[in-house]
């Protein structure tokens, strides 16, 4: 089968050219995109009733719906915050959960439920957590002009965004909603003899649509219309309240109306000017690059922008992946050619040009494979085929190699490489194979990490499976069109020698490692009693003097928020005011390209924090290359904020990799809200107290002071005045009350009209004076309504149906996240707590992952232990390759304690993996040829020795393409051949430090292993009939 497809030389080079052209075609056209689309298994709902104080919303809302949607199928954690003005409440899942169907229980529950919420409650809002809905761009619209102004040019903006069909959805922050507000002097009403409730009345009766419907008689059919509806300020004006003969008291006469906007709770400013940001989110599956030239052209072409108006892009996260694009080129570019270099010193040019082409030709194909699956071009997908490099020319290596050393027999070029495909086939399946069967048990990740990190499993079977293709059909076919190298006279001597001759009479390289083996043989024992003794120091030596363990490598960041966090009643204007402050003081560094800032609540944000946060400040920096070190800038403006007593000023680095927050998460839960403010204070200031804590955050509450009104029913009901009444007169003074809405002629959207006291009148005194209707006319409010005030009421938390309260924080540089937590349990279990205390987080993420690796671990030494069953029949040719996966972590280690970098427990555990398809590799093709020359009739120790000398210079090659490949990597170098520039330790490079370094100082060490220890355990099995009895 196999000589009738290599003979089809033609067919086969069609395949391959079309198969090249194809995997081209959809590098350029597959979507590319910064993170992976992700569904996280989140899902929020939000609830909003104006004026709603904590307490009641966690009665009134948050209750009723938890009460409905706990039992939902799939639920795993259940917390909610109730706030004054509504609340939320989020729903996370277990990994892989099916969110279409999460969303829709979530609705069903929801609608069930609804009629039983407060009548003025707004609709609940329900919202999938996912990364594509994350911004990929934010736009911001500033300048010296009016409100208004500012509002319609993003207003239409929007618009033409969202008519991009590739654009999912447009977040407007700072935009003021229009209002019509009636101000309403209460003495003047009085004078006239009227109350609040003949206003609210006269307004809400006035705005009605009447459909009066067709008139049809004899004479013929007409429709008759009655304009009901308020269509502007005029129509308001001339609503009547009260007629007495021919006199007529309008609105008018007892109010003013004015079209503005309603009361700000927060500011919004880009680079210290007011502004509205347009937040841009692409849909799933879409090319980044692609929609972002789109905005940015759309942009330059808009005829709706006036000269005064300036228009700026931040946070594009087209950069982002252009960068790494650039990356992924840049190391291919170099990782061909420096095989190129190594295959040619060691074999020849032709050789060369066949193992080098095995790169770009396997990345291509494996991009038909990859479209298939409707994966995008993600970081994690270009980190995948940055891994690779080290591994898919190995097959490549070995038939070329095995094709040049048989060509010295004086077989023909046509022959040479069928006979290579065919006898190599089995050790370069098996050790591909192996290689798949490592990383197979990755797709099976579980929870947001693996969600993640999916992608990086499903791109190496792709690019792996695409190079076998390569090693076994197309190099052997290329092989026979374009021949092999010539060896000198002496090399065929040497090569004829490693074959069937005198050992003894072998020179060079393989002559001194026969030296080398010949020794080894002789004290096979003590050899690897050295070794073991090695890998059982190293492991200690790492523990007490290693840098520890980390989840994710730390990434030069290009954006960082500064978030405030300040104590007391303060007002929107108030808080501004402080956030501008700092805001002044962080604009003066020069390494700061863009800065965003926001203080109180900023219309159409979603944010979780606490509630002592009254602004925050987003800043991206200059490019990497022409500044200092994010920390160092970070230090340069945490020095110049310390100014700012009284403030807590939090500096958050934004990172790289699967979502998180902080470092350390901690629920406290107790239904006794004193025990669990008592619990939660001791445990805060405990935490506060320590070195090793920065960026504590906690929801305890805000101390402050609010009003409480008690009314008094049965004086209520003796004057004849209901609830409603009493609510409305009260809501006049505080935020206003909505009477109706209108639809104005030049918007397509609703506006409310809202009526309210004037300033001067809206203050705590004005309770007692005002008058309320009733059954024997005006009474004042202060007759049966006492206020008195009361320690403020906070946000009210909950966790799984428990009253909480949340601490998180992040753990200082070089210190174990792990280490911490058992210190505080240990703190816990000597306090007298009360609570109930659940670590969370970034912890449990990374323990889920830790556990998991350790699984898939185990899982893919099962996989590869079958298929070396499978290949050589015998358990103990098995557990030597084996062996040399755990003997091959030693130089892992080693590679940390030199670079001085921690073990990443996703980096370098999936650098452990691939390290360990690189080494089972080398020795499946040993044992390979070993067994082969035993069944010829060699003997054992001139078998071994035969074996390690023909197989040393493939192991070499394999060994040195794989180490030069991927030492640029390791060191963070990276050359732009396209700009000519080179480039060390850019963010960028960053990602693939620890993965790179582990693989490296491995490959090498695995190299000793390969060619020294696996022959002593070849020998030791032999002479005590290990491997025959297996």
């Amino acid at each position: 089968m196999i000589d009738k497809l290599l003979n089809s030389s033609k067919l086969i080079l069609t395949i391959l050219f079309f198969s090249i052209a194809f995997g081209f075609y959809q590098y350029n056209t597959l979507p590319k995109e910064s993170d992976p689309d992700i569904s996280l298994p989140v899902i929020y709902i939000s609830l909003a009733h104006k004026g709603i104080s904590p307490f009641d919303s966690e009665r009134l809302l948050i209750k009723p719906l938890e009460k409905e949607i706990k039992n939902i199928e799939g639920l795993k954690k259940l917390s909610s915050t109730s706030y004054q003005g509504g609340g939320n409440i989020v729903l996370e899942f277990d990994a892989g959960f099916n969110s279409e169907k999460a969303l829709s229980d979530t609705r069903e529950k929801i609608d069930l439920i609804k009629s039983k919420l407060p009548d003025d409650s707004e609709e609940p809002r329900i919202f999938e957590v996912n990364l594509s809905r994350f911004p990929v761009l934010a736009v911001a619209i500033s300048g010296e002009v009016d409100e208004r102004i500012l509002n319609k040019v993003a207003k239409k903006l929007k618009e033409e965004f969202e008519a991009i069909s590739e654009v999912l959805e447009v977040k407007t922050l700072g935009d003021n909603e229009r209002l019509i507000e009636i101000i309403v002097n209460p003495r003047i009403v009085e004078t006239y003899g009227l109350t609040s409730k003949d206003v609210i009345s006269s307004i809400s009766n006035s705005n009605l649509m009447i459909a009066a419907g067709t008139l049809s008689n004899n004479k013929g059919s007409f429709n008759v219309q009655v304009p009901g509806l308020i269509e502007d300020r005029k129509d308001l004006l001339n609503i009547p309240i009260k007629t007495d003969n021919e006199s007529v008291i309008t609105l008018g006469d007892v109010s003013q109306v004015r079209d503005t906007f309603k009361e700000k709770v927060g500011f919004a400013r880009n680079n210290g000017e007011r502004a509205i940001i347009l937040e841009i989110s692409k849909r799933t599956g879409e090319n980044i690059i692609d929609v972002i030239n789109k905005i940015k052209t759309l942009v330059s072409e808009s005829k709706n922008i006036p000269k005064h108006i300036n228009i700026e892009f931040f946070q594009d996260e087209s950069e982002k992946i252009i960068s790494k694009v650039n990356d992924l080129e840049n190391n291919v570019i170099l990782a061909t050619i420096i095989v190129f270099i190594v295959i040619f010193i060691f074999m020849g040019w032709k050789s060369s040009i066949l193992v080098s082409i095995s790169i770009p030709f396997s990345f291509l194909m494996s991009m038909i494979i990859l479209s298939f699956f409707d994966v995008t071009i993600n970081v994690v997908v270009l980190f995948s085929l940055i891994l690779s490099v080290g591994i898919l020319i190995d097959g490549a290596i070995i038939v070329v190699e095995y094709a040049n050393r048989r060509s010295s027999e004086g077989l023909s070029k046509e022959k040479v490489f069928i006979l290579s495909a065919k006898k190599m086939l089995i050790p370069v399946l098996a050790s591909t194979s192996t290689t798949l069967a490592a990383f197979f048990p990755l797709i099976f990740w579980p929870g947001i990490a693996g969600e993640f990190m999916f992608f990086l499993p499903v791109t190496l079977l792709a690019v792996l499976t695409s190079s076998l293709l390569m090693a076994i059909i197309f190099i052997p076919v290329i092989g026979k069109v374009f021949g092999n190298d010539t060896s000198s006279q002496k090399e065929i001597e040497n090569l004829t020698l490693l074959e069937k001759g005198d050992l003894s009479k072998v020179k060079g390289l393989q002559g001194k490692y026969l030296k080398i083996m010949e020794y080894s043989l002789d004290n096979p024992k003590k050899l690897i009693l050295l070794s073991l003794a090695l890998l059982f120091f190293i492991q200690i030596f790492y523990v007490k003097f290693g840098k520890g363990f980390e989840f994710f490598p730390p990434i030069e960041p290009d954006y960082a928020e500064i978030v405030i966090h300040a104590r007391g009643n303060f007002s929107a204007i108030e808080k501004d005011k402080i956030v501008k402050e700092i805001e002044n003081e962080i604009i003066k560094n020069k390494f700061i390209k863009n800065i965003y800032s926001r203080s109180g609540i900023v219309k159409g944000e979603r944010r979780s924090e606490s509630e002592d946060v009254i602004g925050s400040i987003k800043i991206e920096l200059v490019d990497w290359n022409i500044r200092p070190k994010s920390n160092i800038i970070i230090g340069q403006l945490k020095k110049a904020t310390r100014k700012f007593s009284g403030l807590y000023i939090e500096f958050v680095e934004k990172q790289d990799g699967p979502p998180k927050d902080k470092d350390i998460e901690i629920e406290i839960m107790n239904n006794d809200q004193d025990f669990l403010l008592s619990d939660t204070f001791k445990l805060y200031n405990f935490l506060k107290n320590k070195s090793w804590v920065k960026n504590i955050d906690t929801d305890l509450s805000v101390p402050g002071i609010e009003w409480e009104l008690t009314i008094d029913r049965i004086k209520a009901k003796q004057h004849g005045v209901d609830f409603v009444l009493i609510g409305n007169s009260i809501q006049m003074i505080t935020h206003g009350l909505k009477v109706t809405d209108f639809m104005p002629k030049d918007s397509n959207e609703e506006v409310d009209i809202v009526i309210k006291y004037a300033k001067e009148s809206r203050t705590l005194d004005e309770l007692d004076k005002i008058l309320v209707e009733g059954k024997n006319g005006p009474v004042a409010l202060s007759l049966f309504v006492e206020r008195k005030p009361q320690k403020k009421t906070g946000n009210i938390s909950r966790y799984n149906l428990i009253r909480s309260k949340n601490i998180k924080f992040d753990v200082d540089e070089g210190q174990l996240s792990s280490n911490k937590i058992n210190e505080i349990k240990r703190w816990l279990k000597i306090s007298d707590f009360d609570s109930r205390v659940l670590f969370t987080g970034q912890e449990e993420d990374q323990n889920e992952a830790k556990t998991f690796l350790i699984k898939a671990f185990f899982i893919a030494i099962f996989l590869i232990t079958i298929i070396l069953i499978a290949t050589f029949n015998s358990f103990y040719f098995c557990f030597i390759i084996l062996s040399a996966i755990i003997f091959s972590t030693i130089g892992v280690m080693i590679g940390l304690l030199i670079s001085g970098k921690p073990f990443g427990i996703i980096m370098s555990g999936i650098g452990i993996i691939a390290l360990a398809g690189i080494v089972v590799n080398n020795n499946i093709v040993l044992l390979d040829t070993y067994k082969g020359l035993r069944e010829k009739g060699e003997k054992i120790k001139t078998a071994i020795l035969r074996t390690g000398v023909q197989r040393l210079r493939p192991v070499l090659l394999t060994t040195l393409t794989t180490f030069f490949g991927l030492v640029p990597m390791a060191i963070g170098l990276n050359i732009n051949f396209i700009e000519m520039e080179l480039n060390i330790n850019s963010p960028s490079s960053q990602w693939w430090l620890q993965l790179s370094n582990a693989i490296v100082f491995g490959v090498m060490f695995s190299f000793i292993l390969t060619l020294v220890v696996t022959p002593c355990l070849i020998i030791i099995g032999e002479k005590t009939k290990l491997s025959k009895s297996s």
